[in-house]
């Protein structure tokens, strides 16, 4: 199976993604995961990651690939609850890698259902720059019917 792309930018001080096909607009990446991210873009020094990257992930191997994710556990009684009621949508799953010689661990919210049927044991993450012609937002209201919302903006300004 061919890598999920994605392609985040910074929303304040916290790495967000948009993705119309699965209708995630400003979808935060928060609870160490934003930490990661900012460790994996400035290793890799990829120019102006702020305004946007590639962000490629899968749950097998794949050319080119900068670190692995191992799943290390499930479940969070603070974490906001998915929508479609599995278990992977319920609670968000915490992993952990490493990120340029550093050990970090961060949790991945219920959006990961949206890419996986199950909360994978391994997630690969490749991080490139922004194809000339991308845009890495997406041009709805954030509050459009469309839209879904895992984690809420108070959430993911903490």
């Amino acid at each position: 199976m061919p890598p999920s792309t994605i392609y985040p930018y910074l929303l304040g001080n916290t790495w967000a993604f948009d993705d119309p096909r699965t209708g995630l607009k400003e979808e935060a990446f928060v609870l160490g995961m934003s930490e990661m991210i900012s460790r994996l873009v400035e290793t890799r020094a990829i120019p102006q990651a702020a305004t946007g990257f590639t962000l490629q992930f899968c749950e097998g191997p794949f050319d080119g690939a900068d670190t692995e994710l191992r799943w290390l556990r499930s479940g969070d009684p603070e974490v906001l609850p998915g929508k479609d009621g599995s278990a992977t949508q319920n609670f968000g799953n915490w992993y952990r890698g490493n990120v340029d010689g550093q050990e970090m661990e961060g949790w991945l919210c219920p959006a990961l259902g949206l890419y996986f049927k199950t909360a994978p044991a391994r997630i690969f993450v490749k991080a490139e720059p922004l194809p000339a012609g991308v845009d890495p937002i997406w041009h709805i209201d954030k509050d459009a019917p469309t839209v879904f919302r895992f984690v809420s903006t108070s959430q993911a300004a903490e």
